[in-house]
């Protein structure tokens, strides 16, 4: 009997978000314990590159067009979680703070997520959805508008 060959793991839109989420946060928590800063932009590269590669095609916008607002969240959870002193002032500050050392890190992490989301098939996604808007869900996404077929 020849060996089965086992389905590659695919995630839902959700699941991905949630998945970057997860090591977006625990990557800013470790970072701060750790005292070494470049652990949060790497972490949240690590988990952009992960949900893009593993999400479903069909859910693959949802991947391209959420990580800095995933980044935003945990970042601000994280700082609240750990802050000392004015629990406002005090996540603010470092929300701030943070963002501004981990701007290239987000562009670095979202460029990723476009590029591998690109190479999946997210212009076809977006063909889908523009036809479904249309009120045209049978069409083809390849096919040139107007075409009969």
């Amino acid at each position: 009997m020849p060996p089965v060959a086992a389905a590659p793991l695919r995630l839902t839109g959700r699941g991905a978000v949630l998945g970057m989420f997860a090591v977006c946060l625990s990557g800013i928590l470790v970072s701060g314990w750790l005292g070494w800063g470049p652990l949060t932009g790497g972490a949240f590269v690590l988990g952009c590159g992960l949900a893009a590669g593993w999400t479903r095609p069909s859910d693959l916008l949802t991947v391209a067009v959420s990580p800095p607002a995933i980044f935003l969240g945990a970042l601000i959870l994280a700082k609240a979680l750990t802050s000392s002193g004015g629990v406002l002032l005090s996540t603010t500050e470092g929300t701030l703070i943070a963002l501004s050392n981990t701007a290239p890190w987000l562009l670095a992490g979202t460029a990723l997520s476009l590029i591998v989301t690109c190479a999946r098939g997210l212009p076809d996604n977006i063909r889908a959805i523009g036809a479904g808007l249309r009120g045209d869900p049978q069409r083809k996404p390849d096919r040139p508008p107007g075409a009969e077929g």
